[in-house]
């Protein structure tokens, strides 16, 4: 764990602070953040149907631990707590008479602000707005925004007192929603560039408000180098402490690294670096790490100095791992009901599998568990929206994904379906699709000069060495392997020796058509692609964003998620299923193809 120590001057910039009466003796109080709890409320992973050492159950023994040392605390969340767990879907979606169980452990637990994230966006307006309306503490976000008054949709900051220091909380949430998410989700929403954002509202801030200290809380990552648009920019935290000024603190989520005071070194590729403000302030960054898995915890200390009227603050923080200390017994005991609840809906019996289903497999080749996905996007599109498509587009979105053959619950369908996607069927070019696919395939395998190259595509270092990811135990890959999009429906093969851009050979449609440049197809995709995640269809394709955000080349979609489909689907079967691998497509040259994958699964599965 580490520990950022800094004083920063915190300067008045409004007259009325003359009138205040400001203490002769330091003044302390601690923060707190959590981020991307993704539904791990319980110490009890509903997916796996395993016990779990860390949760929001945990987090709050060590609330209460402060609490009762007499600790003020200012807790605040970071967003995307919608989405992960069945633990949240089943409140999303099933049990929407209730008060929503989030909702009601945020009260609980008495936070004072919450920010939005991109997967609570994802749940939609209904859940969002529901919980807007639930929430003792502020939902907050200035730069999503409502397309006609252009005022910020919830509030786009918050102040609170802490022993008599009046803080302001801005919030911002990560602006790539708009090449994420279908607009269904946000129906007259948009948002707004972080730095641009934040400029206008720190100035707001200041002169309305005239804090004695300003907080970025922001649902958006510190390395900005992920994503290629500078412009609302998805990881843009750190470019926001860079280049506007005013902020004493910055905490963050969205990326799921941990972050401990330092921010992002582009040249190291190592998070070490001292973030500092246009005039040269330094400003610390913090974030957690997602399902409750790590926590910030910063205690604060002021000193009001009246010479040049303004604070000495110190910050002194660190990442603090919430399974060190018990789960609440009366946190467990309150909220049973739901647990209860929701252990019997995802325990329900839906089928029988009899082909074991790993994700792994699909990280270097065709594979079982995705000829399975392709086959049901064929199905539903036809038997949902009416459509025989020509080709389906799909990725292992949980690389780590398993599906033992054997009666199917409803708890793995999380597994084999993480995201609540919705799903498309676009009409493409015969180009278009070629494109696509040259960019997912050029993100996803490198370029072997020989046989003992890798065959995968990693992150390297400024000396070309691989970069091993703690967090995940595994090295870092150049895009993530939600990203690796293959095609059913055309015979095709991948030439690894090949540059970007022309390792693509498509023979022909599987049936036996012609694949044509210039006609256009139906082509399945889940509305993360199809409206422009990943870069596919806008930097592959060349598709422009709008056009995607339109849905102009959308001609059906459903209006549920692809998962509960998959559910419906597995719930209409009589006879236990047998799945068919779909060897439509190889890596070639196959002796490189096979080293590689000897090499590079060691890699990807450490363990």
């Amino acid at each position: 764990m580490s520990i950022f120590l800094s004083t920063l001057l915190a300067t008045s910039s409004c007259n009325s602070n003359e009138k205040k009466i400001y203490p002769e003796d330091e003044i302390n109080f601690t923060i707190v953040q959590t981020t991307d709890i993704h539904g791990m409320i319980f110490p009890y992973n509903f997916i796996t149907d395993k016990e779990e050492n860390t949760s929001m159950a945990h987090i709050s023994s060590y609330i209460k631990q402060l609490r009762n040392e007499g600790k003020t605390i200012l807790l605040l969340d970071n967003g995307d707590s919608l989405q992960g767990q069945p633990t949240v879907y089943y409140y999303n979606f099933v049990a929407t008479n209730e008060n929503h169980i989030w909702s009601e452990v945020l009260n609980y637990m008495n936070y004072d602000a919450v920010c939005v994230g991109n997967h609570d966006i994802e749940a939609g307006h209904n859940v969002y707005d529901k919980m807007a309306k639930e929430l003792n503490a502020p939902l907050i976000s200035a730069n999503l925004i409502d397309e006609n008054t252009r005022k910020p949709y919830f509030e786009p900051y918050t102040i609170v007192e802490k022993n008599d220091v009046k803080i302001a909380i801005l919030g911002l949430i990560e602006p790539a929603i708009e090449r994420q998410l279908p607009k269904v989700l946000y129906e007259g929403l948009t948002t707004e560039d972080m730095v641009e954002s934040a400029k206008k509202w720190i100035k707001i801030i200041k002169d309305k408000e005239n804090p004695d200290m300003i907080i970025g809380l922001f649902h958006s990552g510190a390395n900005h180098t992920e994503d290629k648009e500078l412009y609302k920019n998805e990881n843009a935290s750190q470019l926001v402490a860079e280049q506007v000024d005013g902020f004493d603190l910055i905490l963050i989520g969205h990326d799921h690294q941990g972050w401990s005071g330092f921010g992002y070194d582009e040249t190291t590729k190592q998070k070490t670096k001292e973030v500092r403000s246009p005039s040269g302030k330094i400003i610390p960054i913090y974030g957690g790490v997602n399902s409750s898995r790590y926590i910030a915890s910063i205690d604060v200390s002021m000193i009001y100095n009246k010479d040049n009227k303004s604070w000495n603050v110190k910050f002194d923080g660190e990442l603090i791992e919430p399974s060190e200390f018990e789960a609440d017994k009366e946190f467990l005991n309150k909220f049973s009901y739901a647990k209860d609840n929701i252990e019997k809906w995802v325990g329900r019996d839906i089928g029988i599998l009899d082909t074991k289903l790993t994700s792994d497999e699909a990280l270097f080749g065709t594979s079982h568990f995705l000829s399975f996905i392709h086959k049901l996007q064929f199905l539903i599109a036809e038997n949902e929206l009416g459509e025989k498509i020509d080709i389906s587009f799909a990725a292992p979105l949980n690389k780590n994904a398993v599906l033992n053959n054997g009666t199917i619950k409803v708890r793995d369908m999380f597994n084999l379906y993480p995201y609540e996607n919705f799903f498309y069927i676009m009409r493409l070019t015969g180009k278009q699709i070629k494109d696509a696919m040259e960019y997912s395939y050029g993100r996803w395998f490198n370029t072997m000069t020989n046989i003992d190259d890798h065959i995968i595509a990693f992150k390297k270092d400024a000396n070309g060495k691989l970069i091993f990811n703690n967090r995940y135990n595994s090295y870092d890959t150049i895009t993530p392997t939600y990203n690796y999009e293959s095609a059913v429906g055309l015979n095709y093969t991948i030439d690894v020796t090949k540059p970007n851009g022309q390792k693509v050979i498509i023979e022909s449609f599987s049936d036996g058509r012609p694949f044509e440049l210039d006609k256009e197809y139906k082509v399945a995709v889940n509305s993360y692609r199809g409206s422009g995640g990943g870069g596919h269809l806008t930097q592959g394709a060349g598709i422009n964003l709008e056009t995607l955000q339109n849905l102009d080349l959308v001609i059906k979609s459903t209006d549920k998620d692809l998962r509960y489909y998959i559910i419906n689907w597995f719930e209409n079967q009589n006879a236990p299923i047998t799945v068919e691998k779909i060897n439509n497509w190889k890596v070639v040259p196959e002796d490189y193809a096979e080293a590689g994958k000897k090499k590079d699964y060691k890699l990807l599965y450490n363990d």
